[in-house]
Protein backbone atom coordinates (compact mmCIF):
# COMPACT_ATOMS: atom_id res chain seq x y z
CA UNK A 1 0.00 0.00 0.00
CA UNK A 2 1.24 3.55 -0.87
CA UNK A 3 0.74 5.16 2.54
CA UNK A 4 1.00 8.65 1.09
CA UNK A 5 -1.80 8.04 -1.56
CA UNK A 6 -4.17 6.54 0.98
CA UNK A 7 -3.39 9.86 3.11
CA UNK A 8 -3.89 11.93 0.04
CA UNK A 9 -7.02 10.81 -1.11
CA UNK A 10 -8.54 11.63 2.05
CA UNK A 11 -7.34 14.81 2.95
CA UNK A 12 -6.28 16.56 -0.40
CA UNK A 13 -3.14 19.09 -0.37
CA UNK A 14 -3.82 19.82 3.90
CA UNK A 15 -0.61 19.61 5.43
CA UNK A 16 -0.48 16.22 7.25
CA UNK A 17 2.58 14.60 9.64
CA UNK A 18 4.59 12.04 7.51
CA UNK A 19 7.33 9.74 9.55
CA UNK A 20 10.39 8.60 8.22
CA UNK A 21 13.79 7.62 8.23
CA UNK A 22 17.06 8.76 6.93
CA UNK A 23 20.08 6.60 6.74
CA UNK A 24 23.61 7.50 6.57
CA UNK A 25 25.74 4.73 5.42
CA UNK A 26 29.13 5.61 6.09
CA UNK A 27 32.25 3.57 4.61
CA UNK A 28 35.80 3.01 5.62
CA UNK A 29 36.56 6.34 5.26
CA UNK A 30 34.44 7.96 7.67
CA UNK A 31 32.55 9.43 4.59
CA UNK A 32 28.29 9.58 3.77
CA UNK A 33 26.58 8.15 0.82
CA UNK A 34 24.29 11.01 -0.53
CA UNK A 35 21.50 10.16 -3.36
CA UNK A 36 21.42 13.30 -5.87
CA UNK A 37 17.50 12.89 -6.28
CA UNK A 38 15.56 12.28 -9.73
CA UNK A 39 12.31 13.40 -7.59
CA UNK A 40 11.52 16.65 -5.43
CA UNK A 41 13.09 18.21 -4.13
CA UNK A 42 15.70 17.54 -6.69
CA UNK A 43 18.87 17.89 -3.78
CA UNK A 44 21.43 15.82 -2.67
CA UNK A 45 20.59 14.11 0.58
CA UNK A 46 20.55 11.23 2.69
CA UNK A 47 18.96 7.72 1.76
CA UNK A 48 15.47 7.29 3.32
CA UNK A 49 11.34 7.91 2.84
CA UNK A 50 8.85 7.19 4.38
CA UNK A 51 7.08 4.61 6.56
CA UNK A 52 4.43 2.59 5.34
CA UNK A 53 1.57 1.38 7.05
CA UNK A 54 2.53 -1.45 9.93
CA UNK A 55 6.37 -1.20 8.99
CA UNK A 56 8.65 -0.27 11.58
CA UNK A 57 11.46 2.35 11.35
CA UNK A 58 14.32 -0.32 10.94
CA UNK A 59 12.19 -1.74 8.12
CA UNK A 60 12.12 1.19 6.29
CA UNK A 61 15.56 1.93 6.60
CA UNK A 62 16.48 -1.33 5.41
CA UNK A 63 13.91 -1.42 2.72
CA UNK A 64 15.01 2.79 1.28
CA UNK A 65 18.39 1.82 1.41
CA UNK A 66 18.22 -0.99 -0.62
CA UNK A 67 15.37 0.86 -2.88
CA UNK A 68 17.44 3.99 -3.13
CA UNK A 69 21.02 2.46 -3.61
CA UNK A 70 21.37 -1.53 -4.18
CA UNK A 71 22.89 -1.96 -0.65
CA UNK A 72 21.75 -4.29 1.80
CA UNK A 73 22.58 -2.30 5.31
CA UNK A 74 23.42 -4.00 8.85
CA UNK A 75 23.64 -2.96 12.16
CA UNK A 76 21.53 0.55 12.07
CA UNK A 77 22.35 2.96 15.03
CA UNK A 78 19.68 5.71 16.49
CA UNK A 79 21.13 8.94 15.65
CA UNK A 80 18.38 11.53 16.38
CA UNK A 81 15.20 12.91 15.13
CA UNK A 82 14.19 16.42 13.12
CA UNK A 83 10.42 17.49 13.31
CA UNK A 84 8.69 20.09 14.16
CA UNK A 85 8.27 23.97 12.36
CA UNK A 86 11.06 24.14 10.23
CA UNK A 87 10.41 20.60 8.98
CA UNK A 88 7.29 21.65 6.48
CA UNK A 89 8.06 21.28 3.02
CA UNK A 90 5.14 22.30 0.32
CA UNK A 91 5.47 19.95 -2.62
CA UNK A 92 5.13 21.74 -6.21
CA UNK A 93 1.57 20.08 -6.73
CA UNK A 94 0.70 21.80 -3.18
CA UNK A 95 1.03 19.05 -0.76
CA UNK A 96 2.18 20.24 2.41
CA UNK A 97 4.00 17.72 4.56
CA UNK A 98 5.88 18.17 8.12
CA UNK A 99 8.37 15.95 8.23
CA UNK A 100 9.28 13.66 11.50
CA UNK A 101 12.34 11.57 10.61
CA UNK A 102 14.35 9.10 12.83
CA UNK A 103 17.97 9.25 11.90
CA UNK A 104 20.35 5.57 11.30
CA UNK A 105 23.68 5.67 10.61
CA UNK A 106 25.65 2.35 9.41
CA UNK A 107 29.14 1.26 8.85
CA UNK A 108 27.84 -2.63 8.07
CA UNK A 109 26.83 -2.69 4.60
CA UNK A 110 27.26 -4.94 1.71
CA UNK A 111 26.31 -5.09 -2.76
CA UNK A 112 26.81 -3.07 -5.36
CA UNK A 113 25.35 0.76 -5.78
CA UNK A 114 22.32 0.66 -8.24
CA UNK A 115 21.26 3.89 -9.91
CA UNK A 116 17.50 3.55 -10.72
CA UNK A 117 17.46 6.43 -13.03
CA UNK A 118 14.39 7.62 -11.64
CA UNK A 119 14.25 8.15 -8.21
CA UNK A 120 18.36 8.78 -7.85
CA UNK A 121 20.34 10.28 -10.39
CA UNK A 122 23.34 10.25 -8.59
CA UNK A 123 25.26 8.42 -5.81
CA UNK A 124 28.28 9.40 -4.01
CA UNK A 125 30.34 9.09 -0.94
CA UNK A 126 31.23 12.86 0.32
CA UNK A 127 33.52 13.58 3.54
CA UNK A 128 32.17 16.40 6.03
CA UNK A 129 34.45 18.98 4.39
CA UNK A 130 32.94 18.52 0.78
CA UNK A 131 29.16 17.94 1.53
CA UNK A 132 27.16 19.59 -1.27
CA UNK A 133 25.76 22.99 -0.50
CA UNK A 134 22.30 21.99 -1.61
CA UNK A 135 21.26 19.76 1.41
CA UNK A 136 17.73 19.77 2.67
CA UNK A 137 18.44 21.68 5.90
CA UNK A 138 16.79 18.10 8.07
CA UNK A 139 19.22 16.25 6.39
CA UNK A 140 22.30 18.77 7.15
CA UNK A 141 21.18 18.33 10.79
CA UNK A 142 21.30 14.75 10.92
CA UNK A 143 25.42 14.81 9.28
CA UNK A 144 26.64 17.38 12.07
CA UNK A 145 24.65 15.23 14.46
CA UNK A 146 26.61 12.10 13.39
CA UNK A 147 30.20 14.28 12.72
CA UNK A 148 29.59 16.17 16.48
CA UNK A 149 29.42 12.36 18.13
CA UNK A 150 31.19 10.17 16.02
CA UNK A 151 34.08 11.62 15.19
Amino acid sequence: MDYVKYIRNRVGHDAINLTGVNVLIINPSNEILLQRRGTFPYKWGLVGGITELGESLEETAVREAKEETGLEVKELNLLGTTSGEECLIEFPNGDKAYFISVGYFTKSFSGILNIDGLETKELKFFSYEELPKDIPNTHRIMIDKYYNICK
